[in-house]
């Protein structure tokens, strides 16, 4: 899917042929490792914050080819410290680490400015972006449930949800833009470039998404 396909449960059926021996400690170090990825992306972002194929640019540093797989060079020393044979999670999938990590930025640098800038903007006024975000980043996560069961309509409906979001959350940016304060407008400005990417990403999954439901509608 536009480098954020990936070969998860593609009928939608679980593989019950990978039995877990791990423990506590192991799953604490994948998940770490996996946190890892999403921090990896926003450093590649700002890497290439600039560049106007900067989606397509970190999605290849991060090593995600057509089938949005993972290469070889991307995995790190934590992972090498655990069992060779990796348990499928939704922490690898590319939609979950580029919109979590998209999603993180925009709430961490948020709390941030309004706490900042608390004597001009309100209480309801930073709640209520921050609402925006929190949603928008809960539609973003779903939709990647769906896919991985491979039901590419309630996936587009989840990405229809969170489009409405986003709009919010562009709105709610707007109404801040007037504060004449440098940091809060550079906030705005690097904001409204990440929601439109996060926008962008949902779309190319969304035209994909049809694109599948309709090869299956032609297998049928």
């Amino acid at each position: 899917m536009a480098n954020f396909d990936f070969d998860s449960n593609a009928d939608g059926e679980w593989d019950d042929s990978w039995e877990t021996i791990w423990n506590e400690g192991d799953w604490e170090r994948y998940l770490q490792s996996e946190e890892g990825q999403v921090s990896h992306y926003q450093r590649l972002y700002v890497k290439y914050s600039k560049d106007v194929n900067r989606l397509d640019k970190v999605a290849s540093s991060m090593g995600w080819d057509a089938r949005g797989e993972q290469s070889a060079n991307e995995v790190t020393d934590t992972q090498s410290d655990m069992p060779q044979s990796d348990p499928y999670t939704l922490h690898k999938h590319p939609l979950y680490i580029a919109s979590k990590a998209l999603h993180r930025w925009l709430l961490d640098n948020w709390k941030q400015e309004a706490n900042k800038h608390s004597d001009r903007i309100s209480n309801y006024s930073a709640l209520s972006l921050q609402e925006a975000i929190s949603k928008s980043g809960e539609y973003g996560l779903l939709a990647v449930t769906a896919l991985d069961l491979a039901d590419f309509s309630l996936a587009i409906a989840y990405i229809k949800r969170g489009f409405a979001l986003l709009n919010e959350l562009l709105a709610r940016l707007s109404s801040i833009d007037h504060f004449q304060r440098e940091s809060l407008l550079e906030f705005v400005s690097q904001a409204k470039m990440r929601t439109f990417d996060i926008r962008e990403i949902w779309l190319r999954v969304a035209a994909d998404c049809r694109a599948a439901s309709g090869q299956r509608l032609d297998e049928d």
